[in-house]
């Protein structure tokens, strides 16, 4: 008789887990889409949002995060200027944060000049 071998390949990598948040508000609509392999000190990202309404407010977004200590931090603003419906605006980058990146999510605005009129957020794990 013959021997059958069995051989199970597994992997040491760490796996990403791919997650989106994401909201609207009135007049503003944008979500955020990273592989999140966990805490990390790390988050590479895409970051999707549109002005959604022709009331001469434009609308803006910008990553979340928040460290191992509860701390929120809140990024940059990134806005679109195009005026409502002509496409949403792609953004790719990164953030870092040496006390590290325990969750992390989107903002997004309407906005008059600098002035925020009203948004919402949602975070990836919270």
């Amino acid at each position: 008789m013959g021997a059958i071998a069995l051989t199970v390949a597994t992997s040491n990598t760490a796996q990403a887990t791919p997650l989106q948040p994401e909201c609207s508000t009135t007049g503003a609509w944008g979500y955020v889409y990273a592989d999140w392999y966990g805490a990390a000190s790390r988050i590479d990202f895409q970051m999707t949002f549109s002005d959604t309404k022709a009331d001469g407010h434009h609308a803006a977004a910008r990553l979340v995060t928040e460290d191992v200590n509860g701390v929120k931090k809140y990024w940059p603003w990134h806005k679109d200027t195009n005026g409502a419906n002509n496409g949403a605006v792609d953004y790719n980058s990164y953030a870092t944060n040496s006390s590290g990146i325990f969750d992390w999510g989107v903002q997004v605005g309407r906005f008059e000049g600098s002035t925020m009129l009203n948004s919402c957020t949602d975070w990836a794990i919270a």
